[in-house]
């Protein structure tokens, strides 16, 4: 968890605070960014981009707040900057895939079965699916990141689901 000492260890350019926050948030912050990019590749970019913003504007961060809260506000407006400086994001619709793919025989592995999910989901699903599966966080916290009242966010939690499990075939 990460506490005021940590935060202190940072703001003093400490390498141990600095690892420790990073094993800590990593999670968070990757699938935020994949939230917007699609791509492993760009969200692995990306992710270098926010620890680094992270240490310019550690002294910004105001001491007791939610320190989590404020990294991954920056990691997804990062992520939207780059995406708007791109223009562009590697979509594959679930139709696509059966054209790269035509041999139905052929599973897809579970890597492929991720991708067709997260790619079903609009942007802001897939964002709520992302931290709340991947980085287990509450669904307040995630109310506040993208700054939703929660009963959306539980609205559009339990939205993603069905389209998973429509896709899945549980439903």
């Amino acid at each position: 968890m990460i506490n005021d000492k940590l935060i202190e260890g940072l703001k003093r350019k400490n390498e141990e605070a600095f690892n420790a926050i990073y094993h800590e948030t990593k999670r968070g912050v990757y699938s935020i960014i994949f939230s917007v990019t699609k791509s492993h590749q760009a969200t692995e970019d990306l992710m270098q981009d926010v620890y680094m913003k992270m240490m310019q504007s550690i002294d910004s961060y105001q001491m007791h707040t939610n320190f989590n809260n404020w990294l991954l506000t920056m990691a997804k407006n990062l992520a939207i900057d780059n995406y708007r400086r791109e223009k562009k994001v590697n979509k594959i619709e679930i139709n696509d895939m059966d054209q790269m793919n035509p041999s139905k025989e052929i599973l897809p592995d579970e890597e492929t079965k991720f991708q067709l999910m997260i790619h079903a989901l609009d942007e802001e699903q897939r964002t709520i699916i992302l931290l709340r599966m991947v980085d287990d966080l509450k669904f307040k916290d995630i109310s506040k990141i993208l700054n939703k009242p929660i009963g959306t966010i539980l609205w559009q939690y339990q939205q993603a689901l069905k389209v998973i499990k429509r896709l899945e075939g549980l439903e």
